[in-house]
């Protein structure tokens, strides 16, 4: 009788806890939220295009805005539409589609949700870092943006261009372009008409 088969009586063992192993908590959720957080570099990862556009540009300012130095440098409007300020930490810039990362964008520069940030393309970099390394021509050429890991963001080919009169999306992030005069660098493109 020796008792044995008290044993693996309580063995039952399945209580293993096995699920309680959090598995799903993962904090999943958290993640996409962050966006422009300014998270350095992290910042960009996870902008996809629609979240930011080209949208306005003038290939020759002679008179519609200065910069900081005081002279009047072709322009280019970057425009935000999300909800989330975007850091343009590891994001590039160019003119030649040929060579995606010529201006490579630096990490102080933020695009606010729902705003503008302004870019002299005046092939003076020594200016700080909303200055790009190349210029527009006003004959006409391509612009596009592009994120860190080299999606392309947006993008625009141009005609010949006037002098003070820029190319805009009608509406801001819309898929039309129109010529605006006046232009409305750093502001919405629908102020303006």
């Amino acid at each position: 009788g020796d008792g044995g088969t008290g044993d693996g009586g309580t063995d039952g063992g399945t209580g293993d806890g096995g699920t309680g192993d959090g598995g799903t908590g993962d904090g999943g959720t958290g993640d996409g939220g962050t966006t422009g957080d300014g998270g350095g570099g992290d910042g960009g990862s996870d902008v996809a295009p629609g979240d930011l556009f080209i949208n306005e540009l003038m290939a020759s300012n002679a008179t519609t805005i200065a910069d900081e130095g005081g002279a009047f440098p072709d322009w280019v409007e970057l425009y935000n539409p999300t909800g989330a300020d975007i850091s343009l930490a590891g994001f590039t810039i160019t003119d030649d589609l040929l060579e995606p990362d010529k201006h490579a964008l630096d990490g102080s520069l933020v695009v606010p949700a729902g705003g503008f940030l302004l870019l002299w393309a005046d092939d003076d970099v020594a200016d700080g870092p909303q200055h790009l390394g190349f210029k527009l021509s006003a004959k006409g050429e391509s612009l596009a943006l592009y994120a860190p890991d080299g999606t392309e963001i947006d993008g625009v080919s141009f005609g010949p261009q006037s002098t003070d009169v820029s190319a805009a999306r009608m509406p801001d992030g819309g898929a039309g372009w129109t010529l605006a005069d006046p232009a409305t660098p750093g502001a919405s493109n629908e102020g303006g008409r």
